[in-house]
């Protein structure tokens, strides 16, 4: 009797292809690494990864079975190392296949002798950025044997850089919080030459610091806190005047504003339920400049003003008891130092009647 054939336990899948390396080119690179090769061999596949001289190299990608491209690693030590591909589980040498050659150092690296910044307003402050400013950063750069030009220039950090080589545009971020932040960005210049036919590079990178700024609300900020806390008689002077500089035109704003509180808390009682304020929005800049005051020009940086409504009760005899209002402008200078605002001066030109009477007279102060 004949027995049908049936399926038996041999496997007609076919025997997976040896995975080898038959070549790298260029077979020789900088220690500084870098160097663009392609491997060649067979049995490559997705996810491989290649060594060399037991560093893994970057920017690896399969071109296919029998071909990968990367980036050498920079090596600490010259000459003759492996190249290793590892793909699948499995793994390939090519023994010696790479030689790493050091630069002989007569090639001397860039230098970086400054990098300052240009505001978008006049005579605004190196390393100085508002929300969403776009400055100019612009970088010195010297090399002895490569022109500036012929440089490449990698600037990174916190916003958004636009342009290329030394002189570049950065966006501050506009969410940065809190206000002021420093913010760090950094240049790397690189020089690319070649020495006994062999690519090299040199490389000198440096940091800048900006201090990036809510100007506006900062400054709105400090001259509303400041006329809040003067409106309240029973807020010591200091404490009144903790937003304002002690140097700002050598600090004749803080002693004249010190000396109006001082008098205020001699005179009246202020009613601080009924004090009001608005702020009179923008802040205008000046660096360097003048601000227009009722008692005239103003050396400062900032210029602010609020509409305010005061309300008082005579302390000094005849008019002990009496009640007045004030409504009017107040006028609030700042001045940026370091990296910091600061008050500078306060001039008020409005009018007080006097509620008893019903006489109304201007007044600066």
């Amino acid at each position: 009797m004949l027995a049908a054939g049936g399926c038996g336990d041999s496997s007609t899948a076919p025997t997976p292809t040896g995975l080898s390396i038959s070549a790298i080119s260029p077979s020789a690179g900088s220690t500084k690494g870098g160097t663009a090769v392609s491997i060649s061999g067979s049995g490559f596949s997705s996810g491989a990864t290649v060594t060399i001289g037991g560093l893994p190299a970057s920017v690896v990608a399969v071109q296919g079975s029998q071909a990968i491209t990367a980036s050498t690693p920079a090596s600490s030590a010259a000459g003759p190392v492996d190249v290793v591909v590892t793909s699948g589980g499995r793994t390939a040498t090519l023994t010696r296949g790479f030689m790493f050659v050091a630069p002989s150092g007569a090639n001397q690296p860039p230098v970086i002798t400054s990098i300052r910044s240009t505001g978008s307003r006049t005579n605004q402050p190196s390393g100085f950025a508002d929300l969403d400013e776009t400055i100019t950063l612009v970088a010195t750069v010297t090399d002895v044997e490569t022109p500036a030009s012929a440089l490449t220039y990698a600037w990174s950090g916190p916003g958004a850089f636009s342009g290329s080589g030394g002189t570049v545009s950065w966006r501050a971020p506009a969410g940065l919080s809190p206000t002021p932040s420093t913010v760090v960005v950094a240049l790397t210049v690189t020089e690319s030459f070649t020495e006994g036919m062999v690519s090299h590079t040199n490389s000198a990178s440096r940091t800048f610091v900006i201090d990036v700024h809510d100007s506006q609300n900062e400054i709105l900020d400090m001259g509303e806190d400041f006329l809040t806390l003067f409106s309240r008689s029973e807020v010591p002077t200091d404490q009144v005047l903790h937003s304002f500089s002690t140097t700002c035109d050598g600090g004749a704003g803080r002693r004249s504003e010190a000396n109006d509180v001082d008098k205020n808390r001699r005179d009246f009682t202020q009613d601080f339920s009924k004090f009001r304020i608005t702020r009179r929005p923008p802040v205008t800049f000046n660096f360097g400049g003048f601000c227009a005051s009722p008692n005239g020009p103003r050396r400062a940086d900032a210029c602010s003003s609020f509409t305010v409504h005061w309300e008082v009760i005579y302390r000094n005899p005849p008019d002990t008891g009496k009640r007045g209002v004030a409504d009017g402008i107040d006028y609030v200078t700042a001045v940026l130092e370091g990296n910091r605002w600061s008050l500078c001066h306060s001039d008020f030109r409005g009018t007080v009647t006097d509620l008893t009477t019903g006489l109304t007279r201007q007044l600066i102060w």
